[in-house]
């Protein structure tokens, strides 16, 4: 194993190899974060980028990576936003032919409209200003249509139920 004293691996300065070994018998090396930190990374860990920091670098992008909304969590015990809920589910029925309930959405050709398909917070701007309430659920003035501003409005479920059409067409055999 060469010598990576004096290196830098992301935040990390390697200071010196530690008179450790790994499990399976890799050099452990010294490092000084740029935070100040002290650390020790085995070499695979540090040659292949796996470790840049003492775990500063990850407490400050944890919070900022992917963060949109604040609506999906995903953390023990957090509820996802019921928002979020309605937006997802309109989604994944129209779009998922493994949804139970595809063949009555993306199945008769129902989409949804390409300024909410992947951007939530334009759902959520337009729901917060059109009626939006917790005992409200999605609604369709137009039930063939597509998910769409022009299209949608909240209702009770006892609206959205009366829209529902669940006929089923029985071909009978006569047996002689």
């Amino acid at each position: 194993m060469k010598d990576l004293t004096g290196q830098k691996f992301g935040r990390l300065t390697v200071i010196e190899k530690t008179t450790k070994r790994s499990l399976r018998g890799e050099i452990i090396w010294r490092c000084r974060c740029k935070c100040g930190n002290i650390t020790e990374v085995r070499s695979s860990n540090l040659l292949r980028g796996y470790t840049k920091s003492c775990g500063c670098l990850y407490k400050e992008t944890r919070g900022k990576t992917n963060f949109k909304h604040g609506d999906a969590k995903h953390g023990r015990g957090e509820r996802l936003a019921r928002l979020y809920i309605i937006w997802a589910s309109m989604k994944y029925r129209c779009q998922n032919p493994n949804n139970r309930q595809y063949k009555w959405y993306g199945g008769k050709g129902i989409k949804v409209c390409d300024e909410w398909k992947n951007n939530y917070l334009a759902f959520k701007t337009w729901a917060l200003s059109n009626g939006y309430d917790e005992e409200l659920c999605l609604g369709r003035a137009d039930t063939d249509g597509d998910y769409c501003p022009e299209n949608c409005q909240w209702e009770t479920k006892s609206e959205v139920s009366r829209k529902v059409n669940r006929t089923r067409f029985l071909n009978f055999v006569k047996l002689s």
